[in-house]
């Protein structure tokens, strides 16, 4: 009776008072605003426990005061009171046995609507926490551990004390009476209401760029508008002129989108290193969508049996795709300059060496790892943004203690489960394997027997140890694959030593293989074999299940990563001989090269967007095959996009820098021509990471495979400066964080 009799006077002074509800309304928005009331009315609230905790001291008085007065403010119909309701969530059991356990309620209701309501108290302002309510029946479908509940409540509440009361049930109504409360997020506007110095660091080095940006791309339009062809030419061989065009965005530009293939390229890889990194972004695509956020879990947790699953689920693979490349570019530019050095390889050789593809990796890296960990936090908001329970975040605070792990190239072997730029923990394996590379290749070209035998030992080694640390710590320990098998330089090189020995193979050979029947009775059985192994080791893992599941087998983990390499290498060696027919020229389309060039810098920035977008998501995410589609094709353009971006900004400009820094190594020759920005077609010619225009000295071999194949004195074409042409090909710095 009170409840109904508090009800009807709170219409009336709704109906009365303009203060509170002004304008005319229809019958159902009454009907609306009565239910919020009496929902209100009859929140069990356990007022007993309300007050003790006030008179222990675990909530204080402001808090508690705020509190009371909002719940009365709701039951009377206030305005403010009844917006910062409807702003919270509310369990109204829809879909739990589909696995939607998140009401978000509205984060942007909460946050800037509720605070120009005409009524509400000076002294209120709203606030809005994410809860996290442990209690769901294990019977139900999903396997999710908590409900995430949104709740607007007055801001002079901190944390611990929100939780409290909402356990009590005054503060937004508690989903069930037996539900705790086991994590909390509550949203203070003042916490990121300025920059810190980092941010302030961060944004420093960003104006800087973007001045010698401006600066580099006026000084090459003023020298081509005000001076001869003559003069041109004078100044951009200058050191000054050298120096300021590197910043050039026009000329950058050109580099980046220029599509001529020159003769004696490998033009596969351009296509491979692309469906690659497209492979990679699809498969974060679902890793980066935490099933916290997704209000059809079951669903999702089904999708396995949908027959494309297999791109997801082997979408690991594509590291070893770039392990593979990596080396094999590696191996075959170094015997090259080995062969014109007639087999010496000095001390100066090897810190040349490393120094030149230590600047060409390391700028455009160190570069999205201050804004990943500087910036980060200031790029969105949302209910779960800035969460603890993040992978974001944890990767953000990381940055703070392992960023140095990172720049040494060492990050693989730190960090634990919270890593600074987690992903990048390819660069580290990559780099450590670029380290050892140089004395293998020697052993290879002076000895080749005794070389052939070494890489071969490390390769059957590395998947020894493979399956037998996947037998002791991950079958027997259940210990994460990721931390003790996954990341480790031992573990992985068996797809590097694979690129190691195919590189040899096309410098012995020289690319070419007799043509005669036997010849091609072999290709063709070589490209039985390579399919047949890459649809098992990708395919089967989806297709074959339980109980005959090949995933979790130690056998099958030593194998696996080493015998799809050995089908990709065949893919490469067949489009370099002549016997790839329309896989080659699939894969040497033209339109792969510009997206070629930015793989590295799209790699290194995917994971950055996808965190900024499902942090800030307002409201979960409904999956759907149809939906991840859609979300990894918008992903794939931002990456290219931000890539482009990125290289523009640092990775092109300190490419040119390089010239000015670095001496040339030996057995690199230059093309003189190649400084001459003004003709971009014959300079196309060294096109590490894509770059097209640089003198062969650019021709760094990066060991994520962005480097240049230069042709020897006896493979010169007429008309060709130097005789020097290239391959280009960009390995890419994939890293696949996924922890299984």
């Amino acid at each position: 009776m009170a409840t109904r009799v508090r009800f009807v006077v709170a219409l009336l002074s709704l109906a009365c008072c303009s203060t509170t509800v002004a304008g005319q309304f229809s019958a159902s928005f009454w009907e609306t605003w009565g239910y919020y009331i009496q929902l209100a009315s009859t929140k069990p609230i356990d007022w007993n426990a309300t007050i003790g905790l006030r008179d222990s001291g675990q909530v204080q008085e402001s808090c508690y005061d705020q509190s009371v007065q909002l719940q009365t403010d709701m039951t009377t119909g206030q305005s403010y009171a009844i917006q910062m309701l409807d702003s919270s969530g509310k369990l109204n059991p829809t879909a739990l046995f589909e696995g939607g356990y998140d009401d978000f309620g509205s984060f942007k209701g909460c946050r800037d609507r509720v605070k120009y309501a005409p009524d509400i108290p000076a002294d209120m302002k709203p606030m809005y926490c994410i809860l996290g309510w442990s209690g769901i029946a294990p019977e139900l479908t999903g396997g999710a551990q908590s409900f995430t509940q949104g709740l607007c409540v007055p801001n002079t509440c901190g944390d611990l004390e929100v939780a409290l009361l909402a356990n009590t049930g005054l503060l937004g109504t508690k989903p069930m009476p037996s539900w705790t409360v086991v994590g909390i997020l509550c949203h203070r506007e003042e916490v990121y209401a300025s920059f810190d110095t980092g941010a302030y660091v961060a944004l420093s080095f960003i104006a800087i760029i973007l001045l010698m940006l401006l600066i580099g791309t006026l000084f090459e339009f003023i020298i081509n508008v005000c001076y001869t062809e003559e003069k041109v030419k004078s100044i951009t061989k200058s050191k000054t002129g050298r120096f300021f065009l590197s910043f050039s965005v026009y000329s950058n530009t050109k580099k980046v989108f220029n599509t001529y293939q020159p003769p004696g390229q490998l033009p596969a890889l351009h296509g491979i290193r692309v469906i690659s990194t497209l492979w990679i972004i699809y498969g974060h695509t679902d890793f980066f969508a935490d099933n916290t956020l997704t209000t059809n879990k079951r669903q999702k947790d089904e999708w396995f049996s949908q027959w494309w699953f297999f791109i997801r689920g082997s979408m690991d693979m594509a590291v070893d795709t770039f392990l593979l490349l990596s080396a094999l570019l590696v191996s075959y530019l170094f015997m090259k300059q080995l062969k014109k050095n007639g087999g010496s390889f000095t001390g100066k050789d090897l810190l040349l060496h490393y120094l030149h593809r230590y600047w060409r990796l390391t700028p455009v890296y160190a570069f999205l790892i201050m804004i990943f960990a500087c910036l980060m936090m200031y790029m969105g908001t949302g209910p779960v943004w800035a969460s603890p329970a993040n992978f974001a975040t944890g990767s953000v605070n990381a940055c703070q203690t392992w960023m140095w792990t990172n720049l040494l190239y060492i990050n693989n072997w730190f960090n634990g489960e919270q890593e600074c730029f987690g992903w990048s923990w390819y660069l580290g394996v990559d780099m450590q394997l670029y380290v050892i590379a140089p004395g293998l290749l020697v052993l290879l070209y002076k000895k080749p027997k005794l070389g052939v035998g070494l890489v071969t030992f490390f390769l059957v080694i590395s998947m020894f140890l493979t399956g037998i640390l996947y037998h002791f710590l991950v079958n027997v320990d259940r210990q994460a694959y990721y931390a003790t098998v996954y990341k480790y330089t031992f573990t992985r090189m068996g797809p590097y030593m694979v690129g190691l020995l195919m590189g040899y193979i096309l410098f012995t050979t020289d690319r070419k293989v007799p043509n005669t029947r036997s010849t091609k009775a072999l290709m063709l059985l070589g490209w039985f074999g390579a399919t047949a192994v890459a649809i098992l080791f990708v395919g089967a893992p989806g297709w074959i299940g339980s109980p005959f599941s090949v995933i979790g087998q130690p056998a099958w983990r030593a194998f696996d990563r080493t015998m799809f390499s050995c089908a990709v290498a065949w893919v490469v060696f067949a489009c370099c001989v002549g016997y790839g027919g329309i896989i080659t020229e699939f894969l040497s389309w033209s339109g792969w090269v510009p997206l070629s060039r930015l793989t590295y810098t799209a790699y290194l920035v995917h994971p950055i967007i996808m965190h900024v977008y499902t942090m800030s998501l307002k409201t979960p995410l409904f999956y759907s095959a149809t939906n991840w589609w859609f979300y990894f094709i918008a992903y794939s353009f931002m990456a290219f996009l931000c890539g482009f971006v990125a290289s523009i900004m640092v990775e092109f400009p300190f490419f040119g820098l390089e010239k000015l820094i670095f001496p040339q190594r030996r057995g690199r020759d230059s093309s003189k021509a190649s400084n001459n920005v003004t003709n971009e077609a014959h300079d196309n010619q060294a096109l590490e990471l894509g770059e097209t225009s640089q003198p062969v000295d650019d021709r760094a071999a990066k060991s994520n495979g962005q480097m240049a194949i230069t042709n020897d004195e006896n493979d010169k074409i007429p008309g060709q400066a130097n005789g020097q042409w290239s391959v280009s090909i960009s390995a890419n710095q994939e890293t696949f964080d996924q922890k299984l």
